[in-house]
């Protein structure tokens, strides 16, 4: 996909300016300039959302940033309008990133953007295979029909948005196909009313979970696939892998009859069939016995390539990266990575084909972001930056939300 050049961006909408970096880690300072900058050597790409736990009116709202970070720490952002919660994707192409007004793709040689005016809540970003744009889904909240999503579509020519019944929280790219799933099914969570099993004992009013084809659209509209018969699913990780149209994921709920379940789905997007088994450890034991805290399982974070070798890889709370057997649900502790998510600090994962890319924050406002690459196959460690000035130029105002690594890292 071929980038044209950049035409204007509005003067309050994007801006440049340099990190607070130490003098004393050898981290370059720069300050790039719009009409020029480019993705030149970053290794690493997150975007930072501002706190939202204070209530600010619209003529105080924040900024976000994304943040281009090199192999020596030293960093560049990127100043937007902002989003509650933001998303990015990275392919050959460059890098995708939005905020509530606006789309953007950073190339290797320029920086374009597009208007798109959308809800400030991202659920996921994806790059289409053969660098043929990108794929994004915010939340829009409820609505009169029910609960309803946006999906933006952008490309080298620009972005277009269209209305989705439902909210879909996980994300899932199969080919070109964008799928997602859905706790709360808007509009089509009535039709589920008329289907045998669709309907918890316990709580009548608890939904079921809706799979949908987002894209492409069916006469402009999603494309109900299937039911499945969970409620109360804490199934919220934004982008689950899909291999051969079957969907990959760790699934948090409760069934018919009220009853906790942890298990590994693989849902089949062309039949709607899905299978699960129970997650349990080496021994046969449910893993919230010796594993697994059952209180930070949500806390859990993996991505659309986390799938090797028949077996889903995830970074739980305690740092571990654990390894779950998809035909099995048997589940295996591989190695810890130092990096934890609790309510001091939160961690992330990005897995590709060579590596596995983590970042973690604090909340105490000093501390740096930590970044670490290591090894798919043997877990040891390949790189470890460390990104200063964030904590000391931010604070605990703005959140570590969407990250992404190049695609040959």
């Amino acid at each position: 996909m071929r980038l044209p050049r950049l035409v204007a961006l509005a003067a309050c909408a994007l801006l440049l300016v340099t990190a607070c970096a130490s003098p004393d880690d050898g981290a370059e300072m720069t300050i790039a300039d719009p009409d020029v900058v480019q993705l030149g050597e970053t290794v690493v790409a997150f975007y930072l959302s501002p706190d939202t736990s204070v209530d600010n009116p619209p003529e105080k709202r924040r900024p976000g940033y994304l943040v281009l970070v090199r192999a020596d720490g030293g960093t560049r952002l990127i100043e937007t309008g902002g989003m509650t919660e933001s998303h990015i994707a990275w392919s050959e192409t460059g890098l995708f990133f939005s905020d509530e007004t606006r789309d953007y793709i950073l190339g290797k040689d320029r920086l374009v953007s597009f208007e798109n005016k959308k809800a400030g809540h991202q659920q996921s970003a994806f790059a289409l295979p053969g660098d043929k744009g990108f794929l994004a889904v915010y939340n829009e909240g409820f609505s009169e029909s029910g609960y309803t999503n946006q999906v933006a579509v952008t490309t080298s020519t620009g972005s277009r948005l269209y209305r989705v019944e439902g909210n879909y929280f996980m994300n899932a790219l199969c080919g070109g196909v964008l799928n997602g799933i859905a706790t709360d099914g808007g509009a089509h969570s009535a039709d589920s009313a008329k289907i045998p099993g669709l309907r918890s004992k316990v709580d009548p009013s608890a939904q079921p979970e809706l799979l949908s084809q987002l894209y492409p659209a069916t006469e402009g509209k999603e494309k109900v696939l299937a039911w499945r018969g969970v409620f109360d699913a804490g199934d919220h990780n934004r982008h689950v892998p899909c291999h051969d149209g079957v969907i990959t994921f760790l699934s948090d709920y409760t069934d018919a009859d009220g009853k906790p379940r942890m298990t590994i789905v693989s849902w089949n997007t062309g039949t709607g069939k899905y299978t699960e088994q129970p997650l349990v450890d080496a021994e046969g034991r449910p893993i919230t016995e010796r594993l697994v805290d059952p209180e930070t399982f949500s806390q859990k974070t993996y991505d659309a390539k986390a799938v090797r070798e028949g077996r889903l890889e995830w970074l739980a709370a305690d740092g571990r990266i654990m390894s779950t057997g998809i035909a099995s649900g048997v589940t295996a502790p591989r190695f810890d990575t130092g990096f934890t998510s609790d309510s001091d600090s939160s961690s992330q994962a990005v897995f590709t084909d060579r590596s596995i890319n983590l970042v973690q924050e604090r909340f105490d406002g000093k501390t740096p972001v930590k970044i670490k690459r290591l090894d798919r196959v043997t877990g040891n460690l390949i790189t470890e930056i460390t990104v200063p000035g964030l904590a000391e130029r931010f604070g605990v105002q703005f959140n570590l939300r969407g990250m992404a690594v190049p695609p040959s890292s």
